[in-house]
């Protein structure tokens, strides 16, 4: 912030030399005109007399005429020059009161301008944003100042097009579980963003919460809208599945889920509780609860040259079936090694899945491309063939084979 005001004090010193400089510049050019217009007076004077001394001594003027005549052109030289001077004296006074004026009003007007549309406030909200950063409390959840959020609420009375404001302002209620407050914060980053798909998916999960979790005409609006947008959006494919789940479509709130469960860590609360959705729809549907398990120690070999961002695709695929996994997870090579997991409720597609296959194998594949799709010059580990049974299966794989088309 000082060095902003410092760059602001330095401009407008530049701008008071370019504001002077016109006014001195005026008063050397008038003087010099001034010195050229009393020597122009004397030339004319000298010539003058000079024919006047022509004139006498061809004898076409008496001494008496040539004293007269000498004398009127001397009166006329004065004149002359004390007409100069006065017009010089007043035209150089002339708006010279303006400079003192000019040099106090510009400064304040400058200043006034910018407190009234520049960006002074946006920079202590952004001084004020690094402190907040840092303000967690015991179980690491933003603790926000209520200063900054007061700041960012007036200030966006301002700047309504502010999109990253809003946000704020909706995480902020969020977090103090004010979903009313939440849903009409995002709405207000859906109106400037129609086409962002998180800010579509979180406007319609807090809305949802809002109406008290129920699905009314503007939640089924809000979620349909999101889904048109991006129907591979996480927090969209949960609130589909719901909908879906409430409506007796156990079928579709599986596929749902099980989208939106691709897209978490299998450690987290979130991916548990789809998980607990899925198993209760199933069991709605009258289908077997018996999960089998794969548990995978999964590695890369340490000859093999990749970065850390890579992918790794993990598919359980039917022995002597079509090659469209069972059930899938995406990794990054900087997981590895780790010991993962895979059961039915990493099923792709419902009525799929690993309790229900006779023989599977297990393919693991370190993608050079960032796709699901096999390429030439992947690297993978391909297990041999297992029979499912009931209990857990056990597996090591290290990923160190090339592929060659």
């Amino acid at each position: 912030m000082m060095t902003l005001w410092l760059g602001i004090i330095v401009i407008l010193i530049l701008a008071g030399v370019f504001l002077v400089y016109p006014f001195v510049s005026r008063k050397s050019i008038e003087s010099n005109q001034h010195s050229q217009s009393e020597q122009a007076n004397i030339d004319i004077f000298r010539d003058q007399q000079r024919q006047y001394q022509q004139q006498l001594e061809r004898s076409e003027i008496s001494q008496q005429q040539y004293t007269a005549m000498v004398a009127e052109a001397e009166q006329l030289l004065l004149s002359n020059t004390a007409a100069v001077k006065t017009e010089t004296g007043s035209s150089s006074g002339q708006g010279l009161w303006m400079l003192p004026v000019l040099l106090i009003i510009i400064p304040l007007a400058t200043v006034w301008i910018y407190q009234s549309l520049g960006a002074s406030i946006d920079e202590q909200i952004a001084d004020k944003l690094v402190e907040q950063g840092q303000s967690v409390n015991a179980g690491q959840e933003m603790v926000w100042d209520s200063q900054l959020i007061a700041m960012i609420s007036e200030r966006v009375k301002q700047r309504r097009n502010n999109i990253y404001y809003w946000t704020i302002l909706a995480q902020e209620a969020v977090s103090r579980s004010d979903m009313t407050a939440a849903a009409n914060y995002f709405s207000e980053t859906v109106r400037i963003e129609p086409r962002e798909s998180y800010l579509l998916g979180q406007y319609a999960q807090a809305l949802f919460f809002a109406e008290g979790n129920r699905f009314t005409q503007p939640v089924i609006t809000a979620i349909d809208n999101a889904f048109a947008v991006d129907s591979s959006n996480q927090t969209v494919l949960g609130l589909k599945g719901i909908q879906a789940f409430e409506g007796k479509d156990y079928k579709l709130a599986i596929t749902f889920w099980q989208g939106a469960a691709q897209q978490l860590d299998p450690s987290s609360g979130d991916w548990q509780a789809l998980q607990n959705g899925i198993q209760k729809a199933r069991q709605l549907m009258g289908e077997p609860t018996t999960d089998v398990q794969l548990s995978i120690a999964l590695s890369i070999d340490k000859n093999i040259q990749y970065s850390a961002d890579q992918m790794v695709f993990v598919a359980v695929i039917e022995a002597d079936g079509p090659p469209m996994p069972i059930a899938a997870r995406k990794l990054v090579a900087s997981q590895l090694p780790s010991k993962i997991f895979l059961s039915d409720r990493d099923a792709l597609i419902a009525g799929r899945s690993l309790s229900s296959a006779g023989k599977v194998r297990v393919i693991a594949r370190l993608s050079t491309s960032g796709t699901a799709t096999p390429q030439a010059g992947d690297w993978e580990a391909v297990s041999d063939s297992i029979a499912i049974g009931d209990d857990q299966i056990n597996l090591e794989l290290s990923i160190s084979q090339q592929r060659t088309q």
